[in-house]
């Protein structure tokens, strides 16, 4: 299978080519941690995500949140409630634009609310501007073990 890198910028996020130094919207320095593999017509969670500031401890955490549109509990986890996240992009910008900035709100939310995650997620486009995505599910919480 081909498979075609590029380089995104960690500061404003800009795809650039694969063995770009610097970004050309920016000009910050970029290396081979900033690579990722375009897969056409597909994709996953572990887009960088921009704006949030993250520590390395909640991107470690990020990495381990479960979204899922299961109706089950998983084990060890218990509902905190219901969730709303929406993206907030300009009509031109475009489905992608849209699902990352969808996500990237979703994971502002799960860390500043310490969520474990969420399930029974539904993603819908809105109806007035199909540009916009909608997410309504379940917050998760780990259960303690005492």
């Amino acid at each position: 299978m081909k498979q075609t890198y590029y380089r995104i910028c960690p500061k404003c996020g800009n795809q650039n080519a694969a063995d770009a130094n610097f970004c050309l919207k920016c000009g910050s320095t970029l290396s081979a941690a900033d690579e990722y593999t375009l897969i056409p017509h597909a994709a996953d969670q572990s887009f960088p995500l921009f704006d949030l500031e993250l520590t390395p401890d909640e991107v470690a955490q990020t990495k381990n949140f479960i979204i899922t549109a299961a109706t089950q509990l998983p084990a060890g986890y218990r509902s905190a409630g219901l969730i709303f996240a929406e993206s907030a992009v300009a009509p031109q910008a475009g489905t992608k634009a849209a699902w990352e900035d969808l996500m990237k709100h979703l994971y502002a939310l799960l860390l500043t609310k310490h969520y474990a995650g969420a399930m029974r997620i539904t993603i819908q486009p809105q109806p007035t501007n199909p540009s916009q995505l909608c997410l309504y599910g379940e917050a998760l919480i780990a259960e303690t073990r005492h």
